[in-house]
């Protein structure tokens, strides 16, 4: 076995209901060398009295908590202030980890050649509030760059980084984006490398208080579909948002390949001409043909 040391992130905001469950998940897990940082983002429930008790027992580190700062923010702090590991976990505070889940991501981990920025995934059970199973989140199609301009499939609380792919990212922080998860799969899948692992290592938890969650159904996903292209240019900070302050950041060291592809998208915001040419581009791509289907509606409007 590996003797890398691995950090777990997690963030927490009123979490106290699931929190202790998911933290005994992780004191179970089969690879023993890692540390869990803990940063509470502004809880107004005994979350944080449940962390100072793990900590006094020197289970946690807890960081100094402030403000309410969203996930996205506390996310990124956690991953800036916890430094001096191989390898660096995002966790939310309500799901329950397979025992085996960090040992996974390792052995992919460790497969990649060194010095190569690095982002493994996995796919995961998404259940109810009781631990009841709903279905298993994957991608269908493909990953890759083409898709992480227009879609997030890395779910968060699967996402693994290795030291390489960590500096990358907090060399300098975005000042806005969608979410953490959806940041880190565009910088890795343009700028080093993803690795997805198929089998669903953890129970992704939906209950009535996420932030953010998967739909649960055909019909919640239709829904949420609709909300999204309803509020599209009412002021919500969209895809194309996040690649413009992408390529602030790292417009200087995209390879020539991304920079194509990139252009394409580009153009589109300009011209009608560029729109009809990303359309009938296939480098860019959403998981399922009703959703590609959908963003080609958005970039013929503009509105992607």
């Amino acid at each position: 076995m590996s003797q890398k040391n691995v950090n777990i992130l997690l963030s927490t905001y009123n979490g106290e209901k699931f929190v202790l469950e998911q933290l005994n998940s992780i004191y179970e897990q089969t690879y023993p060398f890692i540390k869990i940082y803990v940063r509470d983002d502004g809880s107004s429930d005994s979350t944080l009295n449940l962390l100072k008790n793990e900590q006094s027992q020197g289970k946690i580190t807890l960081l100094p908590s402030g403000d309410n700062i969203g996930a996205a923010a506390s996310f990124f702090t956690l991953l800036s202030d916890s430094s001096g590991a191989d390898f660096f976990a995002f966790c939310d505070q309500d799901d329950i980890w397979n025992k085996d889940k960090i040992e996974r991501a390792v052995i992919m981990l460790d497969s990649v050649t060194d010095g190569v920025p690095t982002m493994y995934f996995s796919a995961v059970e998404v259940v109810d509030a009781e631990d009841n199973f709903i279905k298993v989140l994957s991608p269908k199609r493909k990953i890759g760059f083409g898709n992480a301009l227009v879609e997030n499939v890395a779910i968060g609380c699967s996402v693994v980084l290795n030291k390489l792919a960590r500096a990358l990212i907090v060399r300098e922080l975005p000042s806005q984006c969608l979410m953490h998860d959806s940041w880190c799969y565009l910088v890795m899948s343009c700028l080093g490398l993803v690795v997805y692992d198929d089998y669903p290592s953890m129970r992704y938890r939906q209950h009535s208080n996420n932030v953010f969650g998967a739909p649960t159904s055909s019909m919640d996903s239709l829904i949420r579909k609709v909300k999204r292209f309803s509020f599209r240019k009412k002021g919500v900070f969209r895809f194309s948002d996040q690649v413009t302050i992408f390529m602030k950041i790292y417009g200087n060291i995209i390879p020539e390949n991304n920079k194509e592809v990139i252009g394409l998208y580009a153009r589109a915001e300009h011209s009608f001409f560029g729109r009809l040419q990303l359309l009938l581009s296939p480098a860019v791509w959403r998981q399922k043909r009703f959703d590609n289907l959908i963003l080609k509606l958005l970039v013929l409007l503009n509105c992607y």
